[in-house]
């Protein structure tokens, strides 16, 4: 059985985000882009994505994640890049990459405050589905 070596509880939820990358892309022009995507899951301390391109592992982003409605205020922080992984059969279109965020400076007592509860409620939701 593999060992658990992930600091923080993770919660599968689907949230808007943009990731802003300055850096190199590995399949693409090495210039900015902006990825609109949704989360696959959140911690504290980081998130998966699917993108449709390549980000290089240790390519700096900032992200703005909307856990409510468009119109509240995104939490907004800087990432690195942490592993990536195709995530569609080789030879299919188009590319898809499961993407790994760790959140390098998520510091803000009130964003770190509202995720811990949304990640607590969500918890709470599936302890209750499996009892």
């Amino acid at each position: 059985m593999l060992e658990e070596r992930r600091k923080f509880l993770r919660v599968n939820v689907k949230y808007q985000i943009n990731v802003k990358c300055s850096g190199q892309v590995i399949k693409g022009d090495p210039q900015r882009y902006t990825f609109h995507a949704y989360t696959e899951n959140i911690s504290e301390g980081g998130m998966k994505i699917i993108l449709e391109k390549e980000i290089k592992v240790g390519s700096l982003v900032e992200l703005q994640l909307f856990i409510t409605d468009k119109e509240a205020l995104p939490i907004q922080c800087n990432g690195v890049i942490i592993w990536n992984k195709k995530a569609n059969p080789e030879g299919t279109k188009p590319d898809l990459f499961h993407t790994g965020i760790q959140y390098t400076d998520l510091v803000n007592p009130v964003y770190l405050k509202f995720l811990r509860e949304v990640i607590s409620c969500y918890l709470d939701k599936e302890a209750e589905k499996n009892s």
